[in-house]
């Protein structure tokens, strides 16, 4: 199998970070980006599941547009004041390093000593009435409209990751920010902001000022397609010289469950644990077998074991969390909707109410609860937002019934079932 040049592992397979090498184009939303990338004054929120690709998505068309984009992480507890300070502190590479892009911008000088004095009046601090916190607060001058002139000017747009962790208070005045960069686009036609975030972001983005509704492009980042996740795992074939048979394709497809991410960390695994670390010499290619995945499943799940036991820490928080979650064992995968979700708990004496049902499940969806749950806009199908998640909760729930223990567990429990489930996840996964 001939190869389209060098390339190391960690380029090819990419599961916590933008794909490059291994980008597959899906072409009908890749448009929709790249349009509303184009259109002054638009802004837009891409939104998705956690792993669907949003990120992957939004940085390879980016270049297409823009040079130069600035990134904020948002994070839950993120004021205004925080993600605006970031954002300004970015924009020194420009007006203070002077680093232009192939446009050669020139930088006004006017602008340029405009940023220097705000930039100096941010030494000011405030301490809270214990005189223990300290927090840097905006200067009158670092208004809205300053700020989307500095970034207007500089040609950047801007890029706020994990949108819907920010809390809805602060949410609003992101919004409102929004609306300005808008009203500016007369003036600089690239002024934009991107907010990237779970399903429902666009809706709070709109929930928060109507006037958004016609000038926002609001984008769903759908689940990939097995054909894709498929065509992810030829390009990095390609890359890296390496055989993944017809079946581990569709056996990697079939696991990911739409969620690009998984198939970059399993394909990552089986590579590593094959030790191959860079493009085999054409000579030399390794063709993956059976026992390749198992050991990357039984790898998957060491890693991200302290991830899914947090997840289920918070879904049974909720009175009605451990309900829900079984009233999705007797779908496959890919989940079911809310008639045939209540009527497994019909079938099986699971006591929710239908209503509560639904409700719960939504709740399940959100970060408060550990986003244990997705739902698919399309299908209005319910599953579990990881499918590592579904046999976690296969193995917990299982033996917490073989111990008889119809009551709350304790931590020490718990614990204990934690472990047991996490010993007999790779069998169920693969069942």
């Amino acid at each position: 199998m001939a190869n389209s040049g060098q390339y190391s592992l960690k380029e090819v397979f990419t599961p916590a970070k933008p794909a490059r090498v291994s980008f597959v184009d899906r072409n009908k939303i890749n448009k929709r980006v790249v349009r509303a990338l184009e259109t002054p004054g638009i802004q837009i929120v891409v939104y998705g599941h956690t792993g669907s690709g949003k990120t992957t998505l939004l940085e390879n068309k980016l270049y297409e547009v823009y040079e130069k984009h600035i990134r904020t992480n948002c994070m839950i507890g993120s004021t205004f004041e925080q993600i605006v300070l970031d954002a300004f502190e970015q924009l020194a590479e420009f007006y203070v390093d002077e680093v232009t892009n192939n446009k050669k911008t020139k930088i006004s000088s006017s602008l340029k000593a405009n940023y220097l004095a705000i930039k100096a009046s941010l030494g000011i601090s405030i301490e809270d009435t214990q005189g223990i916190k300290q927090k840097r607060i905006l200067p009158p001058q670092l208004s809205p409209q300053n700020l989307g002139r500095l970034m207007g000017a500089a040609g950047y747009c801007w890029v706020l990751e994990d949108f819907h962790k920010v809390d809805e208070e602060e949410k609003i005045k992101l919004s409102q920010l929004m609306k300005v960069f808008m009203d500016m686009s007369d003036e600089y036609v690239d002024l934009k902001i991107i907010a990237l975030g779970a399903v429902n972001t666009a809706r709070e983005v709109v929930k928060s000022d109507a006037e958004m509704r016609r000038r926002l492009s609001e984008i769903n980042v759908p689940l990939m397609h097995e054909s894709e996740i498929k065509e992810i795992l030829a390009k990095g074939e390609i890359s890296l010289n390496v055989i993944f048979s017809t079946e581990l394709k569709e056996k990697i497809a079939h696991y990911c469950n739409g969620l690009p991410a998984i198939a970059h960390k399993l394909a990552y695994l089986m590579c590593d644990g094959a030790d191959i670390k860079e493009t085999l010499h054409k000579s030399q290619s390794y063709d993956f077998t059976e026992s390749d995945l198992v050991l990357a499943v039984n790898e998957y799940i060491e890693d991200e074991s302290d991830t899914i036991k947090r997840v289920f820490d918070n879904a049974l928080t909720h009175n009605k969390g451990e309900n829900a979650i079984r009233s999705l064992f007797y779908t496959g995968q890919n989940g079911g909707n809310i008639d045939e979700l209540f009527g497994h708990c019909k079938d099986f004496n699971i006591r929710i109410q239908k209503n509560h049902l639904e409700s719960t499940l939504n709740e399940l969806s959100l970060p408060k609860f550990g986003e244990i749950i997705k739902f698919d806009e399309d299908s209005h199908f319910y599953s579990f937002s990881d499918p590592f998640f579904r046999s976690f909760a296969l193995a917990f729930f299982g033996e917490k019934d073989e111990a008889n223990i119809n009551k709350n567990l304790t931590p020490l429990q718990k614990q204990q079932i934690y472990q047991k489930a996490i010993s007999k996840m790779n069998l169920v996964f693969r069942t």
